[in-house]
């Protein structure tokens, strides 16, 4: 008797769907992952059991090390760039040609805007930028914000005529101030039915303070922080510590 011979086809699967999806998904982790940031200044921050989550975006974080140096950071870049044109505009504008929106110092604002901490007085700034990133961190890392430089700001309303701030509080206000004008774009582009990259019903209309210090930070600069807070009405912070297991 003679044997059939089945006629063998060759299998083959489109896998162009599963390459969409994979994109897809991609994209979607890619646009809505918070990235970590890289901080120059780092510090092991004390232990606690209590487990009330940071948000992890919309935060304003100081940085307090073991010798008492004070950082500043965000997470918003457009925050970041506003605040240093606040202050160009006003409080330093003597620095408007090292620092200002133009062609010639558009290299030093791009090395500005890629910093993830603050912390170089507003008079070493465009020298700071001018550096290679090893001396950058080196000297980031030695330096800190200035808690008792005097900058005088003209007031009539005042019986002294004038108000006085620390730099450290100049940069809180304008990073403040800057974030709150970023958000008011996204709504005046939403009202307008412009595509924006956020969902402003999940997003925080201001800037939350975050406080991080080692747990060697000295605490007379602690406290001089949160009365630098205070001074400009801002008394609501979050304290930073790592959770402690019960052992």
């Amino acid at each position: 008797m003679a044997k059939m011979k089945i006629k063998k086809n060759d299998v083959w699967i489109d896998m162009t769907p599963m390459s969409d999806v994979m994109v897809l998904l991609l994209t979607f982790f890619m646009l809505s992952a918070n990235f970590v940031k890289n901080e120059v200044v780092k510090v092991m921050t004390p232990q606690s059991r209590t487990e009330v989550k940071v948000p992890s975006t919309a935060t304003l974080d100081i940085t307090i090390d073991t010798l008492g140096r004070v950082y500043l950071g965000t997470d918003k870049v457009v925050t970041m760039e506003y605040a240093l044109d606040t202050l160009l505009s006003k409080e330093f504008s003597k620095y408007k040609d090292q620092l200002g929106d133009t062609k010639a110092n558009a290299a030093i604002r791009a090395t500005f805007k890629a910093e993830t901490q603050i912390g170089i007085p507003f008079e070493q700034l465009a020298a700071y930028l001018g550096k290679t990133h090893e001396q950058m961190s080196k000297q980031l890392k030695e330096s800190g914000l200035p808690l008792d430089s005097v900058i005088e700001i003209p007031n009539p309303n005042k019986e002294t005529g004038k108000d006085i701030y620390s730099e450290f509080q100049l940069w809180v206000k304008a990073l403040k101030n800057g974030y709150k004008k970023w958000y008011k774009d996204m709504e005046r582009k939403k009202d307008k039915g412009e595509p924006i990259e956020i969902d402003l019903a999940t997003t925080p209309n201001k800037l939350e303070i975050c406080i991080k210090c080692d747990q060697n930070t000295p605490y007379g600069t602690f406290k001089k922080v949160i009365t630098e807070l205070q001074d400009i009405n801002e008394s609501r912070y979050k304290l930073l510590t790592q959770y402690k297991k019960e052992e």
